[in-house]
């Protein structure tokens, strides 16, 4: 029903999220209303919803025609996404990250939100947020996540990350299907 009235203004650009509010990341994400958006406007439009691969974007834009897309939590667990997407679309293999490339990650990351006046717990604290969803890409029985969950000092959070990601092995490039508690909203059912 928005739809008209996004038509009747001058849009430079509209992105859609496939989902409605009420069903946060629990369902499938529903492109068809992507595919109609496509259809309707005369802007260029994004599509947004569960893209946390090259292969999955290139399947969103086949599907719903959209001109790009946007990614969200998936940026977060693989901040390699974007140069995936651009080498598979110009038909080259996919950068795939080491565990090591992993870890290197996950301490910029850690020094990056990190400040003085905040206390180590909260620290540790605040980064576990990053790896409910870095996490879901480390290995397939949830050990990983069910350990970094309950560290509570940094020389704890990164003894873990290092047993987990101190490896030349590729990681990869989609999430496991991790089976998660229903409250676990991180990922939702379909990641």
């Amino acid at each position: 029903e928005l739809l008209p009235i996004f038509a009747c203004h001058s849009l430079d650009l509209l992105t859609v999220h496939a989902r409605t509010v009420k069903e946060m990341y629990r369902s499938a994400p529903r492109y068809e209303f992507i595919a109609r958006a496509v259809d309707v406007l005369p802007c260029p439009v994004l599509a947004n919803g569960n893209i946390y691969s090259a292969g999955k974007a290139e399947e969103v834009l086949a599907q719903t025609g959209a001109r790009g897309v946007m990614i969200g939590r998936a940026a977060i667990r693989n901040p390699w996404l974007f140069r995936q997407i651009r080498e598979q679309q110009r038909g080259l293999p996919p950068f795939i990250p080491t565990g090591r490339d992993l870890l290197s990650y996950v301490r910029a990351l850690y020094s990056a939100i990190s400040t003085e006046a905040v206390r180590e717990l909260a620290q540790v604290a605040s980064m576990k947020k990053y790896m409910n969803f870095i996490g879901l890409g480390v290995e397939p029985t949830g050990e990983f996540l069910h350990r970094i969950r309950r560290v509570t000092t940094e020389t704890e959070f990164f003894r873990t990350c290092t047993e987990f990601l101190d490896h030349e092995e590729p990681m990869p490039l989609e999430p496991f299907p991790l089976i998660l508690k229903e409250r676990d909203v991180m990922a939702g059912e379909t990641r």
